[in-house]
């Protein structure tokens, strides 16, 4: 873990969003709020509120009848999600999948069914199926054979949530416009793998397991890296501490001038590497704190000047185009 970053670790256990099927056929679900459904929040955040495709109906969906046992020539196959074995099953964000088991003349296995949502019930023809099923990252299958008037199974998908954010040194509460961005890698036999970028305050559900974080305060120079562990069944917070400042560079021929457009800036950190190029009239840009050096070159005239960037702290860097004498 980075020296610099320190990082809030507040896990919670995600609150069943449903009981548990009694019977293959249970009745109509109550209603619950957002509130009292943690996992349906993580879904609606992670997804935008995606509802189950209209291809595999909702088993025993709320605020209508509830479904008719299965006829002769078919069976009802109900399946159930879980974070973890303790836990209640999932009430939203789940992407089912149902392949026949054997490949057809392409070999490949006949997808039966897609759906998202919670627990759902099929109309199946008695067989052997494979079902897989997906929360985010996390995922699990299994073949499934459906037979009798109802068959009822239960994925277990070990996974749980992480939200990710930043918060700057000098700065009281949380940005919500951060400039934050998250690199989530999968630690894996020694080695990290990259799965994926997270935006500040978003929510990944992933595998339960270790994971190395890389937080970017800005586009450059500011960074902050942290290794967390996802529990099953939990939702971990993490907020990565920066020490970083906003600072807004201008070319001017005197003080209160007009910033000079076509400007070409770099600016170096204090080992003389260059962090930061643009070319325009103004340049804006978010710097780890600590001492800098900038250089602004107009037509064949180089203009420099050297700065400190604050933890926290917006501020305007002025570079005095003293040398030029004709108007602009």
């Amino acid at each position: 873990m980075n020296r610099w970053a320190t990082c809030l670790f507040l896990s919670c256990f995600i609150v069943p969003t449903a009981a548990s099927a009694a019977t293959p056929i249970p009745k109509r679900k109550p209603i619950l709020s957002a509130s009292a459904d943690p996992q349906s929040a993580i879904a609606r955040m992670v997804n935008g509120g995606e509802t189950m495709d209209g291809t595999v109906v909702a088993y025993a969906p709320s605020g209508g009848p509830a479904l008719e046992p299965a006829g002769k020539t078919q069976s009802a196959l109900y399946v159930v999600g879980k974070l973890a074995d303790s836990g209640g099953p999932i009430g939203d964000g789940l992407v089912w999948r149902v392949f026949r088991d054997f490949p057809d003349a392409n070999g490949e296995l006949p997808l039966v069914h897609k759906g998202r949502g919670g627990d759902l019930e099929l109309r199946l023809a008695p067989g052997r199926y494979i079902v897989h099923v997906s929360y985010g990252r996390a995922a699990v299958s299994r073949v499934v054979n459906v037979q009798g008037a109802a068959t009822s199974e239960t994925f277990v998908l070990n996974a749980g949530g992480l939200q990710l954010n930043a918060v700057v040194d000098g700065v009281a509460a949380l940005d919500p416009k951060s400039p934050a961005k998250f690199e989530v890698y999968a630690i894996e036999n020694g080695d990290r793998r990259m799965i994926g970028k997270v935006r500040a305050g978003a929510i990944a559900r992933l595998p339960a397991g270790n994971y190395h974080i890389v937080s970017r305060y800005g586009n450059v120079n500011a960074v902050r890296t942290a290794d967390v562990l996802v529990e099953a069944g939990k939702l971990t917070r993490v907020s990565l501490r920066h020490q970083a400042g906003e600072i807004r560079l201008k070319l001017v021929r005197n003080a209160g001038g007009e910033a000079i457009a076509d400007t070409a800036w770099k600016v170096f950190d204090g080992d003389g590497q260059e962090v930061f190029e643009r070319v325009g009239a103004h340049a804006n840009v978010t710097l780890a704190a600590g001492d800098y050096a900038v250089v602004a070159k107009h037509r064949d005239t180089e203009f420099r000047r050297s700065f400190t960037v604050s933890s926290g702290q917006a501020a305007d860097v002025t570079v005095f185009a003293q040398q030029l004498s004709a108007p602009l």
